[in-house]
């Protein structure tokens, strides 16, 4: 069978069996089977499912293989001319010079140089490797990579557009590849880099252009299994990056598979090729680094992703980094080479490049190049690029430990920079974590090495190598000050944290919170007894680490920089260093003290400094060397110096603080004051300690001195108290007299009018400034005085009493510092204040002796008698909050204070009544003493509390518990709670200043307290509960609780299990108060989460005995957290709802799914049920819930490449639980709210959740579709009734909605869900789309359902064909609905599965077709049937002459074409456009009957259209059989054609004949019409007929009878039809037809006449005469008609008689004289052929038939007509043929007379102005 003549049928069946012969066959024959191979599919149609199903691809894969691999080469072909010169032709890249001469014969075959037939053959394979149905996913994996190779390759066709998009559609449509196989990587290989295929022979092939080995980079970026073999993957980074032909975009892609590959690649691999990859590498970027500097985004792409590949490469193998710094030094020095946008990129290699130094094993194999990196690094801090300096710290941190003191000086130099973030990491870089410190203190830096390498650093301050630079520029210098206070700050956090580690060690019984050890890194001033010996111990360790040089002396020496240099001079820094100087002296040797003695004068110089903090610390230290030396003197007996020298300094000082006031001598005055003050307080220390007076010591005059000074001091705060006074020395006065009070300096006998005078000076300050400075420091001398004098503390107390009513609302902190004053002044040295206060290294009871250092028992019970008496009960606020603010400052100050027990008991009922006071910081303050108190008190006095507690809240009068029995106390506390009457009156505990009822927060504390069985913790909730922004101020911070947290929680501790779950649920309560109370009991006893779970990970510590974080709290006791939230949201208080809704949501986010799934069903019901609340906040947070819970199940029902098989299980188990939910109690739900929400995470589901989704695809879908219409929006509802008054057609207003339809996000998801569909979910689905179809509401979701149709055939083909028929017969009902674009939408989606029918239901499908076309009225709904037939013409046409067993759908399509409704027949006229495309003779040859059928059927109907319809019908098929005739003219009678038109004469004459006769009827003239058309396509099929030859004559008669009946026009049409009937016969009639067409002439003949009216008659012409007037054209028209048939009756092979010419002759002569201008044309025509049918007969005769003369008159009055051009042509023709046939006659007497007016006739022509006309006559006249 040859190719070339072989016809479609075969060509299609010949394709397999060429595929076989290409795989079997030896290779020589190859060639010339892949020729025919696609020549055939060239050739052939493209192919349809049904036939690529007859390949059997799925059987035998060989076959599929092969197509697919010739299919993948022929798209890699691009056509070429060829050369003239005969060379070879140019091989297309990707293919060998031998598979090219392959696949184009040697160049010789259509497709090697056209174009046009390759862009064919490429379309059509696509079309076949493409298809779903050839290829069934199925089929073996490596067929469906082929597959993907091979459109890729089409894809990127770079001459053939076309070929391309359907390349790439073709992609997406293809069943997901594995791109971890190997045999796709290989080939992926070879395609990109070329090479001989395996067992290929014909040559190697060459690489892919550059636009497929794009793409082919974008798969092998996705393949780990492309990074296995090196040598091929370096090969294609190198292609890609230096070949030839290499683009800017495939150099980007190949960067990208270079980190890829890197990343991915094994080690040892990586190891290998790391040397040239690093050059590939380099080699990018020294190109790069010579292009110009303006380098275009893309290149600078490339360069960054080379960077992140180099630091990438250096992690893999570390050896590269750590050898030596030449990498490290190259991509730092790209911070200054590139632009900025290229910087972020040298940062991530950079920190990719930071692991390889921070394993210790590869540190100790490269120890040289990191003993350089430090240098390097700091060299980069002084960089002026941010990013260098940033990745140096970052370096520095992690490439060594954090015992390595060079890196944590280049930390502290980052704290220099002006980047915040830089700061920050450097500050990260410095703290030392409590864990460390704990359990892991052999990480820390030696304290020796440290203090020596610090003191190194310092030393350039002092011998002026490093000079200061400004600060306002990054300076990473020991001279910037923020270094130098760095550099302070870590040294002394690292004694702290050593002092803790020496504690922990030497105590066994040592226990201490992670969290308590924030003071190490805090830098503030020692607070605790836990800091004191901290430091104590380590500046011991530095003492005793190296007895020959004290370390202790180092670190004085670096303090001292500070304190001597000149350079340093930042008041913050200076401060700083004196406090820990001041540290130092006072917690170390008094060695340290004694050497600094000698250097005073650097403190003395430091007095001057414009810093208060300064002048103080400075003092401190003063008065600390003083102390120690004047004793170490007194002993040695080497004192008597002290009388020149000292006493001449203090006597400087005395001058200089009593010399009158100037501004600019101010600070120098200040200083000196409190000089005076505590270098006196020094020198009598050390004078009490020796307890020796100034004459024992022999230093009588120093004793003068300062006997001197005290008066001096008395003095100045008589001055203080002057108005006029500056603050600053008002304050300093205070101060100074302070510390000369404090140790009792005016309470002797001799100097009591001093005492006295200094309490009336610090009284008078107190009442009368109103400078908060002052004020402190007036109320510390109080303190002062009552410290060193116990007998005034009566005196003081009654002077802060009588002032605390007069506190201001603007001055709470009043109240704390008058609380503070009072701790100090009678707890004396029991209280921590005085403790932390004392700066001496000596021990208070050795200065002040054992009753000077014991608490004031005579004061305090005068202050609580007032306090319990008067205070608490006073009607001013202020007084009852300095109560409250009091009482628990002694409390906290003086713990274990013996002289506190005997009030304890009045104080708690005290407390108590506060907590129903109004003001908020009274209640808080009350509480948190209450807690305190408690912990104070034995078991009997406890239990006293808790009863009065209970009392206070509302229980019984008998005592619970009276028995011993705990149980009746935790019973009464339960009933109270439980109560519904409330604890308090409305309003005894007042509101809270957002106007929030105080009551709900201690009702909370104390269900909690409830709930645990023990009424006890009560206590320990209030002091963990208080809060308030007063807690947060400077004084109040004073007052913290961390002591107290710790007794709460370890006696909370046993009830935590029970406790947990509800307390979770108060955190989250809507009160703002109980709120935030329960949060500070939440944080309270979890504490720093981060900080124990530090310790927990570094300790043995089981996990009952480490606190949790919140986090784990939640997970440890999930089950309960979970009950309580659901049981809650359930409850009849609101807010008990909300609360619940809020705590879930806080739970379920970032939950583990494992501990959710158990509950997701309840958890949802419950959400949409709060979702629906009638309480506006439980909605809010119901929808909180929901939103959480929502983020949630996407974030676990998102799939991805990595998904284990526990994580698929897990997602589906959730999809199985909230799907079900979502649409059936979601979606579905009459809550609008509800509704929307599970709408939109159902969306995102569909969105993100993928092939989970499988198993529920069918219902979703199901209510997807429904909820297009039920959530419509409300204005299309308003439209659809109000469409007209707002200027909207009911189209437009259809086209919109369905345009909304389409858009809308609801049907999107339904789009992205119809992807998961599997066979067993769409035989659930297709039940479910036909109730949609057949019942479904609204317009929306059958719209919906139509386009989800479409899409599933578009898609999923081969789901839907088992359906098809199901699904069109459902919707073939629902063709009629109201909506024409909803019926649009249904006829597009009967057509797109007419091709998936059987044969049997698509001839029902016609026959509906036909059923609604025939029996519906509505053009509109008629015109559906159109409609589908144009659907299915367009996607089967072949399918539409299928008549094995019933009718084709050819003859209703040409049916209706002919419709009256011109809505109904565009359907039909398009539907029958796509059919006939290209059929051409077949039509006709083989569908003829079946054109006819239904014309045929309807020609005699009862309904006059369908015969009017029928008779058009049979006239098209006339027209296409005379057509085919004539192309067909030459052949035999016998010729399909010839039969066709004797077919179609006997099928159609006869019915025709019998429909013509009868009653005249609307439309009937197309009847006779088709009759007459049949007869003249058929003559010859008539004239040989025996049984049709009489038919002729018959419709002669029919015409005859029917011109002689009916209205003007009918009778016109059927003398058109006798015209065209003799015409196209050659019919001798005229006998028979002239005698009724002369009647209609002569009948109608004196109307042709123009009508002449007289003026004087214009006015009469009544109605009768407009009727006549309106029918007049009918008939000049019939007329005109009548004439021109009698013109073609003219008999052609005899002549007329004479009578015959004569009357008509005469007849004819009348119009034209008479008529109007169509009539006398129609009539001069009909005459000259008469003449010239009588001119040839009468030539032998003697006389003419018709008398010339007559005619020649005719003529000559139409040549005188001068308004129509054609009434003087046609007379012309008419003198044409008279000339013509006087020429002929032979011996007629009156031919001259003829002769002479023929010439008259003509000169009349010769003047005609019409040139034509003229010039014709003209050649007349020759």
């Amino acid at each position: 069978m040859a190719i070339e003549v072989a016809e479609e049928q075969q060509l299609v069946a010949a394709i397999p069996h060429l595929l076989d012969g290409v795989c079997t066959r030896p290779v020589a024959q190859q060639t010339s089977l892949t020729t025919s191979l696609f020549a055939a599919i060239l050739k052939g149609p493209e192919l349809t499912e049904d036939q690529m199903r007859t390949f059997e691809f799925q059987a035998k894969d060989q076959r599929a293989a092969i197509l697919v691999a010739l299919a993948r080469d022929l798209f890699l072909y691009n056509a070429t001319q060829p050369k003239a010169d005969g060379s070879q032709m140019p091989v297309s890249a990707g293919l060998s010079l031998e598979r090219q001469k392959a696949l184009t014969n040697n160049g010789k075959a259509p497709w090697a140089s056209d174009g046009s037939a390759l862009q064919t053959i490429k379309q059509r394979l696509i079309h076949i490797v493409g298809s779903g149905i050839a290829f069934p996913i199925e089929m073996p994996a490596h067929v469906h990579e082929q597959r993907l190779l091979a459109l890729l390759c089409a894809s990127c066709d770079p001459y053939f557009q076309h070929v391309a998009d359907r390349g790439k559609d073709a992609i997406k449509r293809m069943c997901p590849v594995n791109y971890e196989s190997d045999t796709f990587v290989s080939s992926v290989f070879g395609m990109f880099l070329g090479g001989a295929d395996a067992g290929e022979a014909m040559g190697t092939r060459s690489p892919v252009n550059a636009a497929v080995r794009l793409k082919l980079l974008g798969y092998l970026n996705r393949s780990e299994l492309a990074t296995g073999s090196y040598q091929r993957w370096i090969r294609v980074v190198s292609e890609s990056l230096f070949g030839t032909g290499s683009t800017v975009k495939l150099r980007q892609q190949g960067m990208s598979f270079l980190l890829w590959a890197i990343n991915k690649a094994p080690t040892d691999q990586i190891s290998q090729a790391s040397p040239v990859l690093l050059q590939l590498i380099q080699k990018t970027l020294s190109e790069g680094a010579t292009a110009s500097a303006a380098s275009s985004l893309s290149e600078d792409t490339l360069r960054g992703s080379a960077y992140v590949a180099y630091g990438t490469l250096a992690r893999r193998v570390p050896v590269l980094a750590l050898g030596s710094l030449e990498h490290l030094q190259t991509l730092f020095g790209a911070f200054t080479s590139e632009n900025a946008s290229t910087r972020l990129s040298v940062q991530e290699g950079l920190l990719a490049m930071l692991p390889a130094y921070g394993s210790q094993q590869q540190q100790r194999q490269s120890q040289r190049a990191l003993n350089m990196l430090p240098e390097f690094l700091e060299s980069q801090l002084e960089s002026s690029v941010y990013q260098a300096r940033y990745c140096a710290l970052r370096y520095a941190i992690s490439a060594f430990p954090f015992g390595n003191m060079n890196a944590r000086w280049l930390c502290i130099l980052g704290l220099a920079d002006t980047k915040p973030e830089i700061q920050q990491l450097a500050r990260s870089g410095l703290a030392i974590r409590p864990s460390t410190i704990l359990y892991r203190s052999s990480e820390l830096p030696a304290l020796k090495d440290a203090i020596l390498f610090i003191c190194n650093k310092s030393r350039k301050i002092v011998d002026g190598s490093q000079q200061l630079a400004p600060e306002n520029r990054a300076m990473a210098s020991i001279a910037n000050p923020r270094v130098y206070s760095s550099m302070l700050d870590f040294c002394r956090s690292l004694m702290l944290a050593t002092g803790v580690a020496g504690i922990k060690q030497q105590r066994s019984e040592f226990a201490v919170d992670p969290a308590d050890l924030e003071f190490v890194n805090s830098n503030s001033a020692l607070s605790s007894e836990l800091q004191q010996d901290s430091m104590h111990t380590a500046l011991a360790t530095l003492e005793l680490s190296d007895p020959a040089d004290s370390l202790t002396n180092r670190w004085l020496e670096i303090i001292g920089v500070v304190v001597q240099s000149l350079q340093l001079t930042d008041s913050t820094v200076l401060s700083k260093a004196l406090m820990y100087l001041v540290e130092v002296v006072s917690l170390g040797p008094q060695q340290l003290a004694l050497a600094l003695f000698e250097s005073r004068q650097q403190l003395l110089m430091r007095l001057d400094t414009h810093n208060a903090n300064v002048q103080l610390y400075a003092a401190q230290a003063l008065a600390v060397v003083h102390c120690v030396k004047l004793i170490e003197d007194a002993r040695s007996a080497s004192s008597a110096a002290w009388n020149d020298e000292l006493a001449g300094q203090l006597g400087e000082f005395r001058a200089a603080a009593t010399a009158p006031a100037q501004p600019k001598l101010l600070d120098k005055q200040q200083g000196s004051i409190i000089a005076l003050g505590y270098i006196s307080y020094g020198l009598l220390a050390a004078t009490k300690t020796l307890n020796k007076s100034w004459t024992d010591l022999g230093l009588d005059r120093l004793g003068q001195t300062v006997s001197s000074i005290q008066a001096a001091i008395i003095d100045g705060l008589q001055l203080a108290t002057e108005s006029g006074t500056h603050p600053a020395i008002a304050t300093a006065w205070c101060v100074a007299a302070g510390e000369v009070c404090r140790l009792g300096a005016f309470a002797d006998t001799a100097e009591s009018n001093k005492s006295v005078q200094a309490m009336a000076a610090a009284v008078n300050i107190v009442k009368g400034t109103s400078t908060p400075r002052v004020y402190d420091a007036a109320l510390a001398l109080l303190s002062d005085l009552a410290l060193g004098n116990p007998s005034t503390a009566s005196e003081v107390v009654e002077l802060l009493l009588s002032a605390a009513g007069t506190v201001s609302k603007k001055q709470l902190d009043m109240h704390f510092k008058t609380g503070e004053a009072l701790a100090k002044a009678l707890g004396r040295f029991k209280c921590t204040l005085v403790k932390m206060g004392w700066v001496l290294p000596l021990d208070p009871s050795e200065v002040l002796g054992d009753d000077g250092v014991s608490a004031n028992v005579a004061g305090i019970n005068l202050l609580f008698e007032a306090v319990t008496t008067k205070l608490v009960r006073s009607a001013n606020t202020q007084e009852r909050q300095a109560a409250a603010i009091w009482t628990l400052t002694m409390v906290q100050s003086c713990p274990g204070l013996e002289a506190l027990e005997p009030w304890l008991s009045k104080l708690h009922a005290c407390l108590c009544m506060l907590l129903s006071d109004r003001s908020e910081l009274t209640q808080e303050v009350a509480s948190r003493a209450l807690g305190l108190l408690y912990n104070l008190g034995d078991a009997a006095l406890k239990e006293d509390m808790v009863y009065s507690l209970i009392s206070l809240f509302g229980g019984g009068s008998r005592r619970p518990g009276a028995d011993g029995n705990t149980a009746d106390v935790q019973q009464a506390l339960r009933r109270q709670i439980q109560s519904n009457e409330p604890l308090l009156k409305q309003d005894s505990l007042g509101q809270t200043p957002d106007g929030h009822s105080v009551n709900t927060t201690y009702k909370s504390i104390l269900s909690l307290a409830s709930d645990m069985q023990n009424p006890s913790l009560v206590y320990q909730f209030m002091q963990l509960a208080t809060h308030t922004a007063m807690w947060n101020s400077r004084c109040g911070a004073a007052y913290g609780v961390a002591n107290i947290i710790e007794q709460a929680r370890g006696a909370i501790q046993p009830h935590m299990k029970s406790m947990i779950p509800k307390l979770y649920r108060y955190t989250f309560d809507p009160s703002p108060q109980t709120q935030t109370a329960m949060k500070s009991i939440w944080s309270a006893l979890l504490g720093s989460g981060t900080a124990r779970a530090a310790a927990a990970s570094d300790s043995a510590m089981s996990d009952d005995d480490i606190p949790t974080t919140g986090a784990n709290v939640v997970e440890r006791y999930w089950d309960a957290i979970i009950e309580e939230c659901l049981s809650s949201m359930g409850q009849r208080e609101w807010k008990v709802r909300e609360s619940g809704c809020n705590a879930l949501a806080s739970a379920v986010s970032g939950a583990n799914p494992e501990l959710v799934v158990p509950y997701l069903d309840r958890i949802w019901q419950m959400s949409f049920r709060a979702l629906d609340d009638i309480k506006g906040s439980v909605r809010e947070a119901g929808l909180k819930m929901c939103q959480s819970m929502a983020t949630a199940t996407v974030t676990w029902c998102t799939p991805s490449d990595a998904s284990s098989a526990a994580r698929n299980k897990q997602a589906q188990a959730i999809i199985a639980s909230v799907v079900p939910f979502l649409v059936d109690a979601g979606v579905s739900s009459d809550a609008e709210d509800v509704r929307t929400f599970s709408m939109g995470l159902l969306l995102k589901l569909c969105r993100t959740s993928g092939r989970y989704l499988s198993p529920f695809a069918p219902a979703i879908i199901e209510r997807l579709l429904e909820s297009l219409s039920n959530m419509e929006s409300q204005s299309a509802n308003y439209l659809t009734f109000h469409a007209e008054g707002h200027g909207i057609s009911p189209d437009q207003l259809e086209s919109a909605r369905l345009s909304a339809v389409k858009a809308s996000p609801i049907m999107q998801g339904v789009e992205t869900v119809l992807e998961y569909l599997t066979a067993e979910s769409m035989e659930v689905l297709v039940p479910k789309l036909q109730n949609i179809i057949r019942h479904g509401l609204g317009l929306p979701a059958r719209a919906g359902c139509a386009r989800t149709v479409v899409i599933l055939c578009v898609k999923k083909a081969e789901l839907v064909r088992p359906f098809a028929s199901a699904l069109v017969k459902a919707i073939s009902g629902s063709l009629t609905e109201s909506s024409a674009l909803q019926r649009q939408a249904w006829a597009a989606a009967i057509g797109y599965m007419a091709p998936m029918l059987s044969p049997g239901m698509f001839r029902n499908l016609l026959k509906h077709l036909e059923k609604v076309y025939f029996d519906k009225y509505e053009d509109d709904i008629r015109g559906v049937s159109g409609q589908v037939l144009e659907q299915l013409a367009q996607r089967c046409p072949e399918r539409l002459c299928e008549t094995p067993n019933g009718p084709g759908a050819a003859s209703f399509a040409l049916f209706g074409c002919s419709d009256a409704g011109e809505v109904v027949s565009t359907g039909f006229q398009s539907a029958w456009q796509e059919y006939t495309l290209g059929l051409g003779s077949k039509l006709v040859i083989e569908h003829l009957l079946e054109l006819l059928r239904l014309p045929l059927a309807h020609i005699a109907a009862d309904s006059w259209p369908h015969r009017v319809q029928s008779a058009k019908a049979i006239v098209d098929v006339a027209r296409m059989v005379e057509r085919e005739a004539r192309s067909s003219a030459a052949n035999k009678p016998s010729s399909p054609a010839a039969a066709n038109v004797a077919a179609l004469a006997q099928a159609v004459l006869p019915e025709l004949a019998k429909a013509s006769r009868g009653r005249v009827w609307p439309g009937k003239e197309h009847v006779v019409g088709a009759l007459v058309k049949v007869c003249t396509v058929c003559a010859d099929a008539v004239s040989t007929s025996e049984e049709l030859r009489d038919t002729p004559s018959t419709v002669c008669d029919i015409l005859l009878k029917e011109m002689k009946q009916g209205e003007i026009p009918y009778r016109r049409e059927m003398v058109k039809h006798c015209s065209a009937l003799v015409e196209g016969l050659d019919l001798d009639v005229y006998d028979q037809l002239s005698s009724t067409l002369l009647q209609l002439v002569e009948q109608y003949g004196a109307l042709s006449a123009a009508p002449t009216v007289s003026s004087s008659h214009a006015m009469d012409i009544d109605d009768d005469d407009d009727e006549k007037a309106l029918k007049r054209p009918q008939q000049l028209m019939l007329v005109a008609a009548a004439i021109k048939a009698l013109q073609w009756a003219l008999p052609k092979t005899r002549c007329l008689s004479a009578n015959q010419a004569g009357q008509l002759a005469r007849t004819l002569e009348d119009i034209a004289h008479t008529g109007v201008w169509n009539t006398r044309v129609a009539s001069l025509e009909c005459l000259a052929a008469l003449l010239r049918h009588l001119a040839g007969a009468s030539a032998a005769c003697d006389r003419f038939a018709v008398d010339i003369a007559t005619v020649l008159a005719a003529v000559r009055v139409c040549a005188a007509e001068g308004k129509y051009v054609s009434v003087r042509t046609a007379a012309l023709d008419t003198l044409d043929a008279v000339l013509a046939a006087v020429a002929q006659l032979g011996a007629d007497s009156r031919l001259s007379d003829w002769q002479r007016a023929c010439q008259e006739a003509l000169e009349l022509f010769l003047k005609d102005p019409v040139p034509s006309i003229a010039d014709r006559a003209k050649e007349l006249a020759k």
